[in-house]
């Protein structure tokens, strides 16, 4: 088949997240499957087109996106008729082009007719659940209710939808009113274990033997960071040798200030045992995760965290929370521990219980391991394969 992804970051020019994560893996994937993949990504610099792990990766300049930036949200509709353009100037009409709802990338595609081509939209985080989820962080109304509208148009013109957890199908059905059979779930691969064992990075000269619980992602309210702060003071006063380790962008404000200077007002007393690292290409996230003893994500709702899927991977339990995606990829009380997002207490109260339970972190940690197993990139994208069949013609058709 031939097949176009659409994603705005992609991990080999700037790693900034997990649409662009997940567009990386499942390319190659497909590409070493016998697909024919093109990625249409934004260059950090300048436009350029290359492959890279058998994938065709074509760069569009950002000021090219940009133009004369007079209207209000101007850069995203031009970003989408730039997609739009990119993928119509393809030498071979791709059976397949997937985009993301978040930023509305695929918006301008679905406004016109494109035969020989089925629009797969692939949820990953809409716009208003961000808005609703960082209340604290100043997000401009209008613009929230702007991409809401796009994003809702792009999804409900498209020929297909899939969803990485039924959590979030569920949530985007009832506000968009799409019928809840529109959406199939394929879960999120992962390969990270195995991809990064031998890229030979070494861990930070400060966190060398050293034992330290890990929060990797945005530093941004929605993510929880705040609970993780409010729940450590009590964790870092029973246990005076561990360390807290946060690696990510600080993204957002939370009440007026970086969530990083949060995080350390409510931990001063321990200041000299946290750890601030940037955000990681995932070959030096590998010895990060190794060396941890579990991995705490304890977002306020989540859809499916590339973090929690890779810390997994790593033999890591992973805290985290209910009510959402986390439910559908950790077990709670086998590979991990499920809190109440929000709740401090509760969260303060488990990392206790797992700490000082060495046994029970190794019994964790091995069903970790097998849990996942269940998520092997192979076999989830074989899944997404068979989407994409059910949605295309056969090759003798595809072929008149």
């Amino acid at each position: 088949m031939i097949i176009c992804l659409v994603s705005r970051e992609y991990p080999s020019d700037d790693h900034a997240g997990g649409i662009g994560t997940y567009t990386e893996k499942t390319a190659r994937t497909l590409a070493g499957m016998g697909h024919t993949v093109t990625v249409i990504t934004e260059a950090v610099g300048a436009a350029s087109s290359r492959m890279e792990d058998g994938v065709q990766v074509h760069r569009l300049a950002p000021a090219g996106l940009a133009g004369p930036v007079r209207l209000p949200y101007m850069r995203t509709l031009a970003r989408a008729r730039a997609v739009d353009l990119a993928v119509r100037r393809l030498p071979a009409t791709p059976d397949v082009v997937q985009v993301c709802e978040s930023g509305a990338e695929g918006f301008w595609y679905s406004l016109r007719d494109h035969p020989g081509s089925k629009l797969l939209t692939r949820l990953a985080t809409p716009t208003f659940v961000v808005a609703e989820l960082s209340a604290n962080a100043g997000h401009r109304v209008m613009r929230a209710r702007y991409m809401d509208r796009i994003e809702r148009s792009q999804t409900r013109r498209s020929d297909a939808i899939i969803s990485p957890s039924a959590a979030l199908a569920d949530i985007v059905c009832e506000r968009w009113q799409i019928p809840r059979e529109r959406i199939t779930i394929v879960p999120t691969g992962v390969d990270f274990a195995e991809r990064f064992a031998g890229a030979g990075v070494a861990l930070p000269a400060e966190l060398r033997d050293r034992e330290y619980l890990l929060y990797f992602g945005r530093l941004e309210e929605r993510k929880g960071v705040h609970v993780l702060a409010d729940a450590l003071p009590e964790v870092l006063a029973a246990h005076p040798s561990l360390h807290a380790v946060f690696a990510g962008e600080n993204f957002l404000t939370y009440r007026g200030e970086p969530m990083q200077a949060y995080v350390e007002h409510r931990n001063r007393e321990h200041r000299d045992r946290l750890h601030f690292l940037p955000r990681l290409p995932q070959a030096q996230l590998h010895p990060l995760l190794a060396g941890s003893l579990l991995v705490v994500l304890p977002s306020l709702w989540e859809s499916l965290a590339n973090a929690a899927l890779e810390a997994l991977d790593m033999g890591k339990p992973v805290v985290a929370t209910t009510g959402c995606g986390f439910a559908e990829v950790v077990e709670d009380g086998r590979s991990g521990l499920l809190v109440a997002p929000g709740d401090a207490a509760q969260l303060r109260d488990v990392l206790l219980l797992l700490i000082a339970g060495r046994d029970r972190l190794r019994r964790m940690s091995e069903a970790a391991r097998a849990r996942a197993e269940s998520f092997r990139l192979p076999r989830v994208v074989t899944d997404l394969v068979a989407v994409y069949e059910r949605l295309v013609p056969s090759p003798a058709g595809r072929a008149r």
